[in-house]
C-alpha cells in the first residue's frame, strides 16, 4: 500500500479544453498549417539546381549500365517507398498523437532553443491557472492564436504497455527565412510540489534538395536507415531540413527566441505572486534568456555552448558537477 500510496501522489497534468473563446482557427486548420509551415522556406529559394538532377541521373545511367538494368528497377521500388515515407513524416507534423522511442519525443518539432523547469509549492493546483495566464501572454504578445493538446506516447519495447502523455504546443510562427518556432509546455506534481516545464523549439524548412537526395540515393541508404525507422529509432525529418545559415536569420532567430521565453517567465512570475509563491528562483532563471544567442548552428547560453541537436537547460551546470 505504501508504494501506491507514493506512485499515486505523483501525477501528470491532464489537459482541460482550452477556451474556445480565444482560438481565433478551428484546430483543424491550425493543424493543416502546421505542416504547411515545415514546407515553407520565407524568403529563400528552396529549388533543385540543374546540377544536381543532372548528377543523379548520370549516377543511374551508368549503375543501369553495370547492372543490365537491374539496379534502375530496385530504384524505382525503393524511391517510392521513400517518398511515401517522407511524405507520411510530413503529413503527420500536424497530428494531435505522436510516438518516439525512450528519447527525443518533440524531435519531429525541431532542436531546442532554450529548455527550463520551475518548480514550486503550493497546497493547490496552479497548473491550469499559470498555463491559462501563459497563453493569454502569448496571445497578447507574439503571433501565436493558441495553445493545443498533444498526445505523445512512448512505444519503448521494454515497457509492459506504451505510455502517453499530455503536452500543450503552440505554433510561433517563423523567420523570414523559414525558420519556424514551437512551444511545447509539460506540468506534472509530486504531492503539493508542482512543475512547469517549457521549451522553444526551432526547425529548418523542409529542403527540397534534400528531400531529392534522400529519394534518388534511397537504393544506397535504405538497408542503413528504413530498419532504425520501423523500430523509431530514426528521425527522417531532421535530415531533411535546413536551417538557412545568415546572419540576419540568427538575428531574427534569437529575437523570437527571447520574446518567447520573456513572455512566458513574466506571465508566470506575475501568476505565482498572486498566489503568494516566491519567484526569486525564477526570476534569476530569466536573466539567463538574456545570454542566449545562435551562431553557425550553435546554441549559446552565457558559458554554456552546445551543439545544436543537444538541449540547453537551465541545470546543465548542475549536472556537470555532479
Amino acid at each position: 500500500m505504501g508504494f501506491l500510496a507514493d506512485k499515486a501522489s505523483y501525477s501528470y497534468d491532464v489537459p482541460i479544453k482550452l477556451n474556445e473563446s480565444r482560438q481565433v482557427k478551428n484546430q483543424d486548420q491550425q493543424l493543416q498549417e502546421v505542416a504547411m509551415k515545415s514546407q515553407e522556406s520565407g524568403i529563400v529559394q528552396n529549388r533543385l539546381e540543374a546540377r544536381t538532377v543532372m548528377t543523379a541521373i548520370v549516377i543511374h545511367v551508368v549503375l543501369a549500365i553495370m547492372t543490365v538494368g537491374l539496379s534502375l528497377v530496385f530504384s524505382i521500388i525503393i524511391g517510392f517507398i521513400s517518398k511515401h515515407i517522407v511524405d507520411k513524416e510530413i503529413a503527420q507534423l500536424s497530428a494531435n498523437a505522436n510516438q518516439f522511442k525512450r528519447f527525443a519525443p518533440f524531435a519531429r518539432y525541431g532542436n531546442a532553443y532554450g529548455s527550463y523547469r520551475h518548480v514550486y509549492a503550493h497546497d493547490k493546483q496552479l497548473s491550469n491557472n499559470l498555463r491559462d495566464a501563459i497563453e493569454q501572454a502569448l496571445v497578447a504578445k507574439t503571433p501565436i492564436e493558441a495553445l493545443r493538446a498533444v498526445t505523445i506516447c512512448d512505444i519503448d519495447k521494454n515497457l509492459v504497455q506504451p505510455e502517453s502523455r499530455d503536452f500543450y504546443i503552440a505554433d510561433a510562427g517563423q523567420t523570414q527565412r523559414g525558420t519556424a518556432f514551437t512551444v511545447v509546455i509539460n506540468q506534472s506534481n509530486f504531492g503539493d510540489m508542482q512543475s512547469i516545464e517549457w521549451q522553444v523549439l526551432a526547425a529548418g524548412f523542409i529542403d527540397d534538395t534534400k528531400k531529392f537526395n534522400f529519394i534518388v540515393y534511397s537504393l544506397f541508404s535504405f538497408p542503413f536507415w528504413y530498419p532504425a525507422y520501423m523500430r523509431k529509432e530514426h528521425d527522417i525529418l531532421s535530415g531533411l531540413r535546413s536551417i538557412y545559415s545568415s546572419t540576419y536569420n540568427e538575428m531574427d532567430s534569437v529575437t523570437q527566441i527571447r520574446c518567447l521565453h520573456e513572455a512566458v517567465f513574466d506571465a508566470m512570475i506575475k501568476e505565482l505572486e498572486k498566489h503568494g509563491v516566491d519567484t526569486s528562483g525564477l526570476k534569476a532563471q530569466k536573466m539567463e534568456t538574456m545570454n542566449i544567442s545562435i551562431s553557425g548552428g550553435k546554441v549559446s547560453m552565457g558559458n554554456i555552448v552546445q551543439g545544436a541537436m543537444n538541449k540547453v537547460t537551465s541545470n546543465t551546470q548542475a549536472k556537470a558537477a555532479a
